[in-house]
C-alpha cells in the first residue's frame, strides 16, 4: 500500500485537527505573555487579538474532534485516499522547497531566499516563460522590501546579505528630497523588468 492510500480523509482530518488544536494552545500561552485585555483606559492590549483570535480556533479545533470521536462528520467515517500521487507530489516539493526557504533566510536573508524560492517554484509549477519568471522573481523581493522596511520601517532578516543594503539605507534615510526617492524607488521596480527583457530579446 502506497502512502497516499494510507493518508485517508478520515486520518488527515483528525491529524489536521489536533495539529491545529496544539498551535491554538501554543499561540495562546505566547499571547497571554502580553496584555490580552480591552478597557478604554489601556485600549486594546498586544496579545489580545491573538489571544482571543487562537481561542476561536481552539474551540472549533476540539469541536471538530468531538464530531470525529463521534462519528458525527462525513469525513469521520471516509476512507477513501485524501489525496492521489501527483498532488501528493506537489505537496511534497512546496513542504521542502518551504523549508528550505526558511533555512535559507536565517543564512542569505529573507531577499534573496525569496528570489530563488520563487524562481524555482514557478519553475517547477508553471509553464511561465524564463522571463516572466524572473521578473517576478526579482521584483517581488524589491516590492517587499520597499513596503516593511521603507514604508512600514520593520526589518526583515538579511543574513549575510545585510552589508549590501547599507547604501540602500544611506539613501532611504539621507538628505535626499521627495521626487528623488520617488524617482529611486520607481528605477528600482521597473529597471531590473526592462532589463529582462531587453536580455530575453537578444537571446532570442
Amino acid at each position: 500500500m502506497s502512502i497516499t492510500n494510507k493518508i485517508t480523509v478520515k486520518r488527515a482530518e483528525i491529524v489536521v485537527a489536533v495539529i491545529l488544536a496544539l498551535c491554538s494552545i501554543a499561540l495562546m500561552i505566547k499571547s497571554a505573555e502580553n496584555r490580552i485585555t480591552w478597557n478604554a483606559e489601556e485600549n486594546m492590549g498586544a496579545g489580545f487579538l491573538p489571544f482571543y483570535l487562537s481561542l476561536g480556533m481552539l474551540i472549533c479545533t476540539v469541536l471538530t474532534i468531538i464530531k470525529f470521536v463521534l462519528k458525527r462528520s462525513p469525513q469521520s467515517k471516509d476512507d477513501t485516499p485524501f489525496i492521489d500521487a501527483v498532488a501528493f507530489k506537489f505537496i511534497a516539493v512546496t513542504i521542502i522547497s518551504l523549508v528550505v526557504l526558511v533555512l535559507a533566510i536565517g543564512y542569505l536573508g529573507i531577499y534573496f531566499s525569496l528570489i530563488f524560492f520563487l524562481a524555482f517554484y514557478l519553475r517547477y509549477f508553471s509553464e511561465k516563460s524564463i522571463a516572466f519568471i524572473t521578473i517576478f522573481a526579482i521584483t517581488t523581493p524589491i516590492l517587499t522590501f520597499l513596503f516593511f522596511e521603507w514604508m512600514l520601517k520593520i526589518p526583515l532578516p538579511q543574513g549575510i546579505s545585510e552589508p549590501l543594503f547599507y547604501p540602500v539605507y544611506d539613501f532611504m534615510y539621507g538628505g535626499f528630497s521627495f521626487a528623488v526617492k520617488m524617482i529611486f524607488i520607481i528605477l528600482t521596480i521597473f529597471l531590473p523588468t526592462a532589463l529582462v527583457l531587453l536580455i530575453s530579446k537578444f537571446i532570442k
